[in-house]
């Protein structure tokens, strides 16, 4: 599956509180089924989560940068058809 023509709903999680941004993207994934993507909108360098991805679901993700900002970062984030 090609990610990257196959866009889920975008997420715009720029309102949320500072510390609620993470876990609410970390929601949003668990909440996928395989072969599912959604693209989510950050005001924060992506970085450390994109970490958080690798350490807690190593091989059951798809991360792709769309666009890298600053001020806005756009990220494809997907599970894998054969993930779960």
């Amino acid at each position: 599956m090609n990610f990257q023509t196959s866009k889920g709903a975008t997420y715009d999680v720029r309102r949320l509180p500072p510390e609620r941004k993470q876990s609410a993207v970390l929601s949003m994934f668990d909440g996928l089924n395989p072969g599912q993507t959604f693209v989510v909108v950050l005001d924060f360098d992506p970085d450390k989560l994109r970490r958080q991805f690798e350490a807690f679901f190593a091989g059951e993700h798809i991360w792709v940068c769309l666009r890298s900002g600053p001020p806005d970062w756009l990220i494809e984030i997907g599970r894998p058809e054969s993930a779960r």
